[in-house]
């Protein structure tokens, strides 16, 4: 059997501050919890190691000497500890990333430089994928997903929430006319996000009213930032999300088509594997993203 180690902290604890009150003070443990240790421990070791007064305490001979084995014990947990602080204050390391690749160049990007100019020391590895990663079994530490989350075993924390908009460029409306109804849409060239075999439904609410509307897109291509480029060039009526058009709209490059006309609002996430002790780097990252994104004054179509 083994002694107490929370008695022998508490010990050498008592003799430092030379007071069983002081300590109980100090440390924010019961006086009687104290006192209760150093007696179990004296038990155990089957020998007095203070001696007790009304006015002050005093190490036997066998108590001054093993009280030097109880505190070299606590000074290397200390040491331990501050090592262990000081890594974690220092923020170093390499951080793996999953991102998808929507929003990699105009949202991402920028975020992960930002971070490295203010943590040096941190190491970025990023995937960008449309690929749904094994957080544990990838190696990820932080994955960026768009959309409802099915996973609850995983910590995941919402960075910005945002709507798609139709935009098309000044010119585009100017030649082709400005839609008054989604139902006007079909007689315009649209551009959207999707693969070789999709059907493309717009769903659509106003403060009276939703609507639901199958369309056949002109051009469709499954990476935003082809779809953003053919918007300002004017070949169409695009569906992009707000923070990938922000830019553009606010340079006048684009303009928003039914305005009173809304999507759904959409989620980005951060998630991470669910653990006891989550590194300093990867929940400094997350709140860093986060207001990163709100001290941009990003456009989100709020």
């Amino acid at each position: 059997m083994k002694p107490d180690l929370n008695a022998m902290a508490l010990f050498a604890k008592v003799v430092q501050f030379k007071s069983f009150s002081e300590t109980s003070k100090r440390l924010g443990v019961p006086i009687s919890t104290v006192s209760r240790k150093v007696s179990e421990l004296e038990k155990f070791l089957g020998v007095r190691l203070l001696e007790r007064s009304t006015r002050k305490l005093r190490l036997t001979e066998l108590g001054e000497e093993y009280y030097l084995y109880c505190a070299r014990g606590l000074e290397e947990f200390d040491k331990g500890a501050l090592i262990i602080n000081d890594r974690q204050a220092e923020v170093a390391g390499t951080l793996r990333l999953s991102i998808p690749p929507s929003l990699s160049e105009t949202l991402i990007a920028p975020v992960l430089c930002a971070y490295q100019n203010l943590y040096p020391n941190i190491f970025i590895k990023t995937l960008v994928t449309e690929r749904y990663v094994d957080l544990i079994e990838d190696g990820v530490d932080i994955a960026l997903r768009v959309g409802k989350l099915s996973d609850s075993s995983l910590i995941a924390r919402p960075m910005l929430v945002y709507r798609h908009l139709l935009v098309a460029t000044p010119e585009y409306v100017e030649t082709h006319g400005n839609p008054n109804h989604p139902e006007d849409l079909k007689q315009h060239r649209l551009i959207t996000f999707g693969g070789w075999h999709e059907q493309v439904v717009l769903k659509l609410s106003s403060s009276t009213s939703s609507v639901s509307i199958t369309i056949r897109s002109s051009l469709s291509i499954n990476e935003m930032s082809g779809i953003l480029y053919s918007a300002e060039i004017g070949h169409g009526i695009a569906d992009l999300p707000a923070p990938l058009c922000d830019k553009a709209l606010k340079k006048g490059r684009l303009i928003e088509i039914l305005p009173e006309w809304r999507f759904a609002p959409t989620t980005l996430w951060a998630i991470c594997p669910s653990k006891r002790h989550t590194l300093r780097m990867i929940s400094l990252f997350m709140d860093f993203c986060r207001s990163q994104f709100e001290s941009q004054n990003i456009y989100t179509g709020a």
